[in-house]
């Protein structure tokens, strides 16, 4: 049995012996980049990414003007310095993936996940695990509390808001990142055959996006003047100064009590694009791996649940009085 991969955790997630570093949200030599939300990207001297991301890192500027993108196609092996790899759908958003790594010496594995979910999404390749000795894994929701109810109820309530809210002669508003969730709204919308407008951000990335996604419902930039009569998709945060709208949050979150009040929103959908508690479980089965890290969310928690069922778990990067080494062994 080959001795596991080395991970640490100096500043962020870094594979010394491959000198990687996984999603780290400032510059590096050579990089990982799992998906193109904000806190996963930078500017690095070599970036390993998925087609897509690149593309939407590309239309964001977020892309070293002297490095270099190295764009690979999902599932496709690339042989470098002794290393495999492979990038695997995430089932995040459009374009997210894992990163499997094979040390080509002794066939040593590991799996990272960036931020992943394991059903099957509207606007996203539905997630592929692949078997690994370490595991390093997102815990957002890591939680028992955390269990999603089914997207297509969630979908159903949200329409029926949108629905409602028109009925009354108001303009419903659906809140999500313009990366990811915007989308996922979108093409929850399709078959409402409802006018749409949305965001200028939404509306930069959904071009690019538009491809990959099939059918989309017909949606055009959003105009204050001739609002009404339309669903809006706008980012959370962004100034919006209508009569009679109501907004509405679609995020994970929203199973937390104090959710629509935190917000401060009319409404709020449980529609999310990360793994929860189950899945966590379910993926630590299916890759079956020797060890596991865990980052972001409840690490600590999750690293304890998953030792009482005796596994090699660590909550990577927080202080944790059973984690006396990250060194593999």
């Amino acid at each position: 049995m080959p001795p596991l991969i080395t991970v640490t955790h100096p500043k962020g997630i870094y594979l010394p012996e491959a000198d990687l570093w996984l999603d780290p949200h400032f510059g590096v030599k050579r990089a990982f980049v799992s998906h193109a939300h904000s806190d996963h990207v930078a500017r690095h001297d070599l970036s390993f990414c998925s087609e897509i991301t690149h593309q939407i890192m590309a239309v964001r500027k977020v892309v070293k003007k002297s490095g270099v993108v190295q764009a690979l196609p999902m599932r496709g092996v690339l042989e470098w310095e002794g290393w495999e790899l492979r990038l695997l759908p995430a089932g995040h958003i459009t374009g997210s993936a894992m990163l499997h790594l094979t040390r080509k010496a002794d066939g040593a594995t590991l799996l990272y996940t960036g931020d992943y979910k394991l059903r099957q999404g509207l606007s996203a390749e539905r997630c592929e695990l692949m078997q690994a000795d370490t595991l390093i894994m997102e815990t957002t929701f890591g939680l028992p509390k955390y269990r999603f109810p089914p997207a297509e109820d969630v979908i159903a309530q949200m329409l029926a808001f949108v629905r409602e809210t028109m009925s009354d002669g108001g303009i419903p508003v659906l809140l999500g990142y313009s990366l990811g969730k915007a989308q996922e709204i979108l093409c929850a919308l399709r078959a409402a055959e409802l006018p749409v407008m949305v965001h200028p951000s939404v509306a930069q990335i959904t071009e690019v996006l538009a491809p990959h996604l099939g059918v989309l419902p017909k949606w055009r930039l959003f105009n204050a003047e001739e609002a009404s009569g339309h669903v809006l998709v706008f980012p959370p945060g962004a100034k919006l100064e209508l009569p009679k709208i109501r907004t509405a949050m679609l995020s994970g979150w929203a199973l937390q009590s104090s959710a629509k009040y935190r917000y401060g929103v009319d409404a709020v959908f449980a529609l999310s694009d990360h793994a929860d508690h189950p899945e966590l479980h379910e993926t630590v089965e299916r890759v079956r791996p020797r060890r596991i890290y865990l980052v972001h969310g409840s690490t600590r928690e999750f690293a304890a649940e998953l030792r009482s069922r005796g596994h090699d778990a660590r909550a990577l990067g927080a202080e944790d009085q059973l984690e006396l080494s990250f060194s593999a062994h």
